[in-house]
């Protein structure tokens, strides 16, 4: 005779397939936070570079027209010449950055022209040096006398700002400041070279 044994079955494999269901579920959404993290940290570092880069463009053009930009006056202690893309609020520069520029002094052609140029800005500066118009003659190189040269000293301010812009995204900004010492002749006629 044939007995008939029946097999009940209680879902124990059905509940360890879904327990590992929801931890593989679990990973994969803890695996994609981490990316989208990461991603944003990697355009966050692209953002900075290509600010850096553009503040860097702006510097290099005030370079470019050093001998126009920063012929010496007399006096020092004054803002020689500046300007503003005109993407950028004077009034946002000047609260977030400490960046003025009257209008007296803009110089619009200090500005590289890129496509970039409507947020940059840029200023050139005409520094006292230890409370005198000129470096003293230590600042001058081996060889030049203090009597025939003198050093005048400006510092040249770069930027590019992205974040104070009507942007829906912001994309960053960077400020790059250098100081420069202009050589010139204390005797007329005389030549620098």
């Amino acid at each position: 005779m044939h007995t008939r044994t029946t097999h009940r079955q209680h879902g124990a494999a059905l509940a360890t397939a879904l327990f590992f269901l929801v931890i593989l579920t679990l990973l994969g959404l803890a695996a994609m936070r981490a990316g989208n993290v990461d991603l944003r940290l990697s355009q966050n570092e692209v953002s900075r570079m290509d600010a850096l880069q553009s503040a860097q463009t702006a510097l290099d053009s005030v370079w470019k027209q050093s001998n126009t930009v920063m012929t010496i006056l007399p006096g020092s202690g004054y803002l020689q010449s500046c300007t503003i893309g005109s993407s950028l609020q004077a009034t946002a520069l000047q609260t977030q950055q400490g960046f003025s520029c009257p209008s007296a002094n803009n110089l619009a052609t200090l500005l590289p022209n890129t496509i970039y140029k409507n947020y940059l800005y840029a200023s050139v500066r005409r520094e006292q040096v230890a409370g005198s118009d000129f470096a003293p003659v230590s600042a001058l190189r081996e060889g030049d006398s203090g009597d025939r040269y003198q050093l005048a000293s400006f510092t040249i301010v770069a930027g590019y700002d992205r974040v104070a812009s009507d942007d829906t995204v912001a994309q960053g900004g960077a400020e790059i400041i250098q100081g420069a010492y202009v050589k010139a002749a204390r005797i007329k006629g005389l030549t620098v070279q």
